[in-house]
């Protein structure tokens, strides 16, 4: 069976899947274990996986086991693979019967609308090994901004990343990871902030310390 796309509701036990080429032709319910099976019958050539985000966007540790998930996806099929933002796809559907289905389709629909909340999962951009050995020597506690190279972080810093799969990486090597600027305040004063030209964070920095755009 070829199709151009399938869209995956992950869940605990159960995973909602729509496939079709620019609409879904096809909803249904498959247990967890069985979401593989699926995917190989198919042969779809891009895979998206619906990322569970808290209303005011933060992530969550169910957030990056359905990111972990769709990073399996890519490694074993080898095939594109995207996350959308999920908020309220659920709860649309509260009462009816296949909801995992139905929120699957919704998934496969806000993925072709190709709105805000649609990521692909790219490899990181890597900063110069003269970068990291200027942080590593750096003591203090250190926000890694905007950037995606893990090879940067160091055990207890703080990360802010709007690319979902970029921050489950940093996530991975144990750092906290933020959406939004504004949860950064109760982590501040930073003695170290590594970030690209342009950002506005300097509010964020201790009196003293060193910010170190790139």
């Amino acid at each position: 069976m070829r199709v151009k796309l399938i869209a995956v509701d992950y869940g605990g036990r159960r995973c909602g899947i729509a496939l079709g080429e620019n609409v879904p032709s096809q909803i249904f319910t498959v247990e967890r274990s069985k979401v593989f099976d699926v995917l190989l019958q198919s042969d779809a050539s891009t895979i998206v996986v619906g990322i569970p985000l808290s209303m005011s966007g933060r992530y969550s540790q169910q957030t990056f086991e359905c990111i972990a998930f769709a990073e399996k996806i890519r490694k074993k099929l080898r095939k594109e693979v995207f996350l959308v933002d999920e908020r309220l796809s659920s709860r649309m559907f509260q009462g009816r019967e296949n909801v995992d289905g139905l929120s699957a389709a919704e998934i496969f629909e806000r993925f072709v609308a190709q709105g805000a909340g649609v990521y692909q999962l790219l490899e990181p951009e890597k900063v110069s090994d003269a970068t990291i050995e200027e942080v590593q020597n750096y003591q203090g506690k250190l926000l890694i901004a905007h950037l995606s190279d893990t090879r940067i972080c160091r055990e207890n810093c703080v990360v802010l990343q709007k690319e979902p799969y970029h921050a489950y990486l940093f996530h991975k090597k144990g750092c906290h990871v933020e959406r939004d600027e504004r949860f950064l305040e109760q982590f501040a004063p930073f003695d170290i902030i590594v970030t690209r030209r342009g950002s506005n964070l300097e509010r964020l920095l201790k009196l003293g310390g060193k910010m170190l755009c790139l």
